[in-house]
């Protein structure tokens, strides 16, 4: 699939790219660490949240003009709180953009399901947050059961609707990663692990925070043992001559190894505000909003946006890492961490003298990548993307 340039910029468009938009701050959950809410007290200009029609301009129009084949994620809050949730999902599919729906699943009904599906146009993907697998630990994190993810799953398979999760690993439900994996790898579900960050109430929550050593011991061993986990953490060991190599081979382009920052996706606030990583919303970081410069200016021109793409300025040991362009280190949490979006991440285990310092994990991760690519290539929805 060859690049096309856009109309308007001359500028090669991706082949696909993610919005994480986070379409509403409203929910009808109260999760401990929840990353929307209360959030620092936002500017004053655009603390309304966008439109409908601000929302099908500034944010779905954008994306397709941005990228061949893309998609939105719409998040919050609760997207599907919304009153015009259905007539946006219908909009994204008629822009020729699949839509992921991040939801707790409390809302869906066998109705809702395939009323979303239908506006959709059958190109939509749930996704569900399961942070542990035992149910104390879940109703802990997430203001509800584990039986709602549950009931929700077997929604989608009824409905005939993909599906993948969501595990936000914190010291909360480090124990019981083994086991939440174990059962979504039996099951054949996909994992996309997200880090524990010090956004909104996750700031009142900061004895959560991983070290390298939890990362070295129990997280990274368990991920990468699962090839269905993603490609999209960090650390990412994939060496890149290997990526290199099989980009070309398979005529794919996939920027959203490890740290997926700028690359992979852009988050989008409810006010239009954006930063490199959902996960840096609301805290300093933004780019720009949509409402002042479209976003396709703000993800080719603001220097923050390209810095963090292009990992050239990374400093300390992802600076000088192998595999700082096939990983980059969360650059989340080396903000949080450090004040510096730049700065080395500080859940690494990882200790490269230079870029000649191979770990020894790369030729697993690498076989990884080539079972992952393998998926995608074959599997729908995924094969659609790439």
């Amino acid at each position: 699939m060859a690049r096309q340039d856009d109309m308007n910029t001359g500028e090669p468009r991706k082949k696909f790219f993610m919005c994480y938009f986070e379409s509403t701050r409203a929910c009808s959950l109260n999760c401990r660490y929840c990353m929307t809410k209360n959030p620092r007290k936002p500017p004053r200009d655009h603390t309304t949240e966008l439109s409908t029609d601000e929302i099908k301009r500034l944010v779905i129009d954008e994306v397709k003009k941005y990228c061949t084949h893309g998609a939105i994620a719409f998040s919050g809050g609760e997207h599907l709180l919304r009153k015009d949730a259905l007539e946006i999902l219908e909009y994204t599919a008629e822009a020729g953009l699949w839509s992921f729906i991040n939801t707790s699943g409390a809302l869906l009904t066998a109705d809702l399901v395939k009323r979303v599906k239908k506006a959709a146009g059958g190109k939509v993907i749930f996704v569900f947050s399961l942070n542990s697998i035992l149910p104390d630990i879940q109703k802990w994190s997430r203001d509800d059961g584990l039986w709602t993810v549950i009931k929700s799953i077997f929604l989608c398979l009824k409905a005939g609707v993909d599906f993948f999760v969501i595990t936000t690993v914190s010291r909360n439900n480090l124990k019981s990663l083994g086991a939440t994996v174990k059962f979504l790898k039996l099951a054949g579900i996909p994992l996309l692990r997200s880090p524990f960050v010090m956004r909104g109430m996750g700031d009142s929550h900061q004895e959560l925070s991983l070290t390298p050593e939890d990362m070295r011991d129990v997280i990274h061993p368990i991920l990468r043992n699962y090839s269905k986990s993603y490609v999209s953490y960090t650390p990412f060991f994939a060496g890149p001559e290997f990526l290199k190599a099989q980009w070309a081979e398979m005529n794919m382009e996939l920027d959203q190894l490890g740290c997926q920052a700028s690359r992979g996706f852009v988050g989008v606030s409810a006010e239009g505000r954006v930063a490199p990583c959902v996960h840096l919303l609301d805290n300093g970081l933004e780019c720009g909003n949509v409402r002042d410069q479209p976003l396709t200016e703000i993800l080719r021109d603001n220097p923050i946006i390209t810095a963090v793409r292009s990992r050239e300025g990374l400093k300390g040991k992802c600076g000088r890492c192998r595999y700082k362009q096939t990983c980059g280190g969360c650059r989340a949490l080396a903000y949080y961490r450090t004040g510096d979006y730049l700065a080395e991440d500080p859940t690494c285990f990882f200790e490269p003298v230079d870029e000649t310092t191979r770990s020894e994990h790369e030729e697993l991760q690498n076989r990884n990548v080539a079972r992952f690519v393998k998926f995608i290539k074959t599997k729908n929805p995924w094969k659609s993307f790439f």
